[in-house]
């Protein structure tokens, strides 16, 4: 009865295993499926009475806005597993859609540098989440951000650059993605630092771990998360950077009355609806546990599976003999009690 109970024991602490796992690995399954935005949505009304004939008669004749996005940008956009623009740009565009009546295509492209290479040929109309910086304002015009993102140092463990500054990184390496606002950052007020231009924010990530840059410099939320995801375990924060990139919505510069109706639509937007669709992404306390996490939930599943079924296996083993030794006792007892006979 002991064994029995010790087997039932160690069966619940799996299932109970497997369900922590999931929530950690899949918190989406657990989840409010809730959408604060389709309340949103459902509650907004197409603006086009406020607009003048002119915007109007601009929307007859371009119903179709080409979005530029960054393809993995966490929290403010990226393409989830079935393809779809989300993130907190996303949520914007959902609720400009309703309100302007436009259709927005997002396309995918492999990386920034090259989205903005399509912006400046006029092949990209507009962009969600786009920090203002003297090279873009060439060919973009911005809105008011509608959220504030800080920048952060990362470093090697066992670099020796472990509480550092802006002022601390002169002459050194600095791992950027290419075209981020960020590069743009060292390049019009920091030359003293060599700038190291990646692709996107992971493959920045490796080359400090590699040791082709001393360091990288990128929006918090955005290395957190592809830390996390990743399983890297050898970078570490070193320090922030005392300037913040304002995102905002930004509308190519021959386009006034789509940025004029843009406009229009953001103002329609309260504050207290803004702070909702902020908190939504940026503060999600629940994040997919990362790659190395994943390996380890799952070496210590399969170690317990197999000892359970061991201990099944002596189990009814054990039941077994037990049986069998009752038998064998019954049997003398009656070839006892025959031969007595």
């Amino acid at each position: 009865m002991r064994q029995l109970l010790t087997l039932c024991l160690g069966l619940c602490l799996i299932a109970l295993q497997v369900i922590l796992g999931l929530k950690a690995f899949y918190p989406e399954a657990f989840a409010d499926k809730t959408d604060v935005v389709d309340v949103l949505v459902q509650e907004k009304k197409p603006l086009l009475d406020q607009l003048s004939p002119g915007e109007l008669a601009w929307l007859t004749q371009h119903p179709v806005v080409i979005i530029g996005a960054d393809p993995n940008f966490y929290p403010l956009e990226m393409f989830d597993e079935r393809g779809r623009y989300t993130g907190l740009g996303g949520d914007y565009l959902r609720l400009l859609r309703k309100l302007t009546g436009l259709e927005f295509r997002v396309p995918r492209v492999r990386d920034w540098a090259t989205v903005e290479q399509l912006a400046r040929q006029n092949h990209i109309d507009m962009f969600m989440a786009i920090a203002k910086t003297g090279r873009r304002d060439e060919y973009m015009v911005f809105t008011e951000p509608y959220v504030n993102m800080p920048g952060i140092i990362m470093t090697r463990r066992g670099s020796g650059l472990d509480k550092i500054g802006i002022e601390d990184l002169k002459g050194k390496k600095v791992a950027v993605v290419n075209n981020y606002s960020w590069h743009d950052f060292l390049r019009e007020f920091h030359p003293e630092i060599i700038p190291v231009p990646a692709a996107d924010t992971l493959e920045a990530l490796q080359r400090v771990v590699t040791g082709e840059a001393d360091a990288i410099i990128d929006y918090e939320f955005n290395l957190m998360e592809k830390i996390q995801t990743g399983g890297i375990m050898q970078i570490q924060p070193a320090g922030k950077v005392n300037s913040s990139y304002g995102h905002a919505i930004a509308v190519r510069k021959d386009w006034p009355e789509l940025f004029s109706v843009i406009s229009t639509a953001l103002s329609q937007i309260t504050p207290e609806e803004r702070r909702i669709l902020a908190q939504k992404w940026l503060h999600q306390q629940d994040r997919p546990a990362g790659q190395e996490r994943r390996l380890q939930w799952i070496f210590f599943f399969v170690v317990e599976s197999i000892l359970l079924c061991l201990g099944l296996s002596w189990l009814w083993q054990s039941q077994m003999e037990k049986a069998v030794a009752r038998r064998t006792r019954e049997l003398k007892a009656r070839l006892a009690a025959a031969g007595r006979a």
